[in-house]
């Protein structure tokens, strides 16, 4: 979580290399809300799409 954001923020600097100035307008909070909202955000796509798993693997082999 924390080195994903840390990468994605290591990008955003790659990309404004020459123009620092634009994250020096960026409020504390947003890269806050960035942290907690990306691995929410996740796990309800998880939840949503994980469905439930297919009767063959679910049912028990008659011996």
């Amino acid at each position: 979580m924390v080195l994903g954001t840390a990468g994605a923020g290591l990008g955003l600097v790659a990309v404004y290399r020459h123009d620092l100035d634009v994250f020096g307008r960026v409020p504390p909070v947003y890269p806050l809300i960035l942290l907690v909202g990306i691995p929410l955000a996740a796990a309800a796509a998880g939840w949503v799409l994980a469905g439930r798993e297919p009767s063959a693997i679910a049912r028990r082999l008659r011996q």
